[in-house]
């Protein structure tokens, strides 16, 4: 029996000795993992103060932004890390830019990023660049959204960055002036139609002519001048803040030396109050009165138009709006028009993916070789503009 047991024990411990044999034969050799060297590239986005939550542009940047964070998640490679800049005062944003750029390390591993692009998000913002211009390395770069190729060159020259400083716009040029036209053939159009109804209205010799139409068609009682008249309203003067889509201009080329150009601003200052809650109340009590203001005195006046480019209190304009049906049409730029009424219109620009593709190319490209000014049109931007054909269709 110990015999048997003996063997048993010899023939287990052969087998083992095999299999351990095979397992260290198949096993190839692995050779010494290094840690990873973690983002060598940082692209950090800087909102204007108060700007993010505007349901506009800002937000539209701000959903490239996540994009991106979502994108490198899941790259291979820890390539870049995408970071934002979000706050509410004026002092608070520029200190923040200025710590940002005095300090180039990568906090998650123990070195310098090898490249670093500051995007900022207003042109205005580029008055702050002498604040940190010294403090940036030569291979750090800034990107200025919605600015011109002058205002691009005028600020390099002041702070000194040459062909590190960049200009990302997207021209909306093409849609004021689309706008333009819709706006003189639309009046035309319900010129002709109060004309026409005045002329029934003398042949049944009915005084209170406008007591027979429906209330669907009260519009026709509505003054029709013999011009345009359009209200531009905006957020800050032109004194404080340069506006470079040359809106105004481009609007009395189209509509010509007759047309009524009304501009209007909701404040003259650009300073923190506007961003604290009181001061914030005030400027939207500031556009309701207006707009309903302009809305009453198009009624009793004419058939008016306006063009609200006014930030981050767009969207609280458009609610306004129904004061003044049919009375007064609406262009709102870069705003969200889920809830406007049928007589308004937008345009928004895609900066999301037009920012997305920079940093693409940036990330590509070595240091300081991307284009200092790029120029988009028609593909980044949509619109609801109507035609007249569709206009008349409805009425």
């Amino acid at each position: 029996m110990l015999n048997r047991l003996t063997y048993l024990f010899i023939l287990f411990t052969l087998v083992l000795t095999s299999c351990s044999k095979s397992d260290e034969d198949d096993q190839q050799p692995t050779p010494d993992v290094q840690p990873a060297k973690g983002a060598t590239l940082q692209v950090m986005v800087a909102f204007a103060p108060g700007q993010l939550g505007d349901q506009g542009i800002a937000d539209n940047v701000m959903k490239g932004v996540v994009l991106m964070q979502q994108q490198q998640k899941h790259a291979e490679v820890d390539s870049i890390n995408i970071e934002f800049i979000a706050l509410y005062s004026f002092g608070d944003t520029r200190q923040r830019l200025r710590a940002w750029a005095a300090e180039p390390a990568n906090p998650y591993y123990n070195h310098d990023y090898e490249r670093r692009l500051l995007v900022l998000t207003e042109p205005y913002m580029a008055q702050w660049l002498g604040d940190i211009n010294t403090l940036l390395r030569p291979t750090d770069e800034v990107l200025l959204l919605k600015a011109t190729e002058a205002e691009v060159q005028e600020a390099a020259a002041n702070y000194a960055l040459d062909q590190r400083l960049h200009a990302l716009n997207i021209d909306i040029g093409p849609f004021i002036r689309k706008y333009a036209n819709f706006m003189k053939e639309d009046l035309e159009m319900w010129r002709r139609i109060y004309e026409a109804n005045h002329e029934e209205d003398e042949e049944e010799d009915d005084d209170d002519w406008y007591d027979d139409w429906d209330d669907d068609d009260d519009t026709y009682d509505v003054p029709v001048p013999d011009h345009v008249r359009v209200y531009v309203y905006r957020q800050y003067e032109p004194t404080v803040v340069k506006y470079s889509d040359n809106m105004e201009e481009l609007l009395r080329q189209e509509l010509g030396p007759e047309a009524e150009i009304i501009k209007l601003y909701v404040d003259n200052l650009l300073d923190d109050g506007h961003y604290n809650e009181g001061a914030n109340n005030n400027y939207l009590e500031t556009v309701y009165q207006t707009t309903y203001q302009i809305g009453q005195q198009c009624y009793e006046e004419g058939l008016s138009y306006i063009i609200f480019d006014l930030g981050i209190w767009n969207t609280s304009a458009i609610r306004y709006m129904n004061i003044s049906e049919h009375s007064l049409d609406a262009l709102m730029i870069d705003a969200t028009t889920d809830y406007s009424p049928s007589f308004s219109c937008f345009m928004k620009r895609d900066y999301s993916r037009a920012l997305q593709e920079w940093v693409n190319d940036w990330c590509q490209q070595p240091a300081v070789t991307m284009p200092q000014i790029r120029t988009l049109g028609d593909d980044y931007i949509t619109h609801d503009i109507p035609k007249l054909t569709m206009i008349s269709n409805e009425h």
